[in-house]
């Protein structure tokens, strides 16, 4: 059966816009955004065209769309998140559902998080890897909308990995892995249980070492507080999807996180992404709305 990959993504047409006028710190340079001391080649990730033709070449419904890692910016506040999110607007069609963008170290953020989800537009949000803490008004939100939730790996600080392109190799998943602990330990997943969080690339490292983390429970660590539910127990409330380009890892991913909470995605259009998604892990249509049973507002 059809369905939709999770993991793609694109460039909003306004952040384009602005690179061109030489705004937010933005500029175009050979076909590349540049952006922080980051070059994006502008090529397909500027083309939903392109993006359209890989989702008829896979027989999918459509794809779960994303702003690459480099745009998250979260020192930017919420101009920059504005930006964005009207950009995504553009992007959105029946096939190319938009994840939105929220300025998430902001104080505005849970209020920006229910008026999105208030528009009918936006299938969720995503979240780059950042500090977490704090952040219960803006998971508050997230819980109540059962908001999919993607959580994608940015640009880890580590020195070390300068070297063999292991600031992606390792970093990402790393990063991942990071991010996953952070919720984990916080006992997000058990406090905010509506919130369908999708970890990118398997989850990193997570499945890897969720029995050291339980044993860390286990034994009282510094640090460690008791949790509501066991590390797997909470891991399994996690979506994740499939791009780990190892058949044994895969199988590793259906016993940690459940074999249904494991959804293709491509992470098109990167080089470390995938040359083709698994149709029976594509995720269900109905899975990718926010439903708003009720009013949901910032407070």
């Amino acid at each position: 059966m059809p369905g939709w990959d999770v993991h793609t993504h694109l460039i909003p047409p306004t952040v384009l816009t602005a690179a061109h006028r030489g705004e937010f710190g933005l500029s175009v340079d050979s076909g590349s955004l540049v952006i922080d001391g980051h070059r994006l080649p502008l090529k397909r990730l500027a083309d939903p065209a392109a993006l359209l033709q890989w989702i008829a070449g896979q027989g999918l419904d459509g794809a779960v769309v994303s702003v690459p890692p480099a745009l998250f910016r979260y020192d930017a506040g919420l101009e920059w998140a504005e930006l964005v999110n009207q950009g995504l607007r553009e992007l959105a069609t029946p096939q190319l559902r938009v994840l939105g963008q929220l300025p998430l170290h902001d104080p505005a953020a849970p209020e920006v998080a229910a008026a999105l989800a208030r528009e009918g537009v936006f299938s969720g949000f995503a979240l780059g890897t950042t500090d977490y803490s704090g952040l219960d008004p803006v998971w508050q939100v997230l819980h109540e909308l059962a908001a999919f939730t993607l959580i994608h790996p940015g640009h880890s600080d580590d020195k070390r990995l300068g070297s063999f392109y292991l600031s992606n190799l390792l970093g990402n998943p790393y990063e991942t892995g990071l991010a996953a602990a952070a919720l984990v330990f916080a006992d997000v997943p058990g406090r905010f249980p509506g919130i369908r969080f999708c970890l990118c690339h398997g989850g990193g490292v997570t499945a890897a070492v969720a029995g050291r983390w339980q044993r860390g429970v286990d034994t009282s660590r510094p640090g460690v507080a008791p949790l509501s539910q066991s590390v797997p127990a909470a891991l399994r409330s996690f979506y994740v999807d499939d791009l780990v380009h190892d058949d044994g890892v895969r199988e590793l991913l259906d016993k940690t996180f459940g074999a249904e909470h494991v959804l293709a995605g491509s992470d098109w259009p990167f080089p470390m992404g995938s040359d083709a998604v698994a149709a029976e892990r594509a995720l269900a249509a109905g899975e990718l709305t926010v439903p708003l049973a009720k009013e949901v507002t910032a407070g």
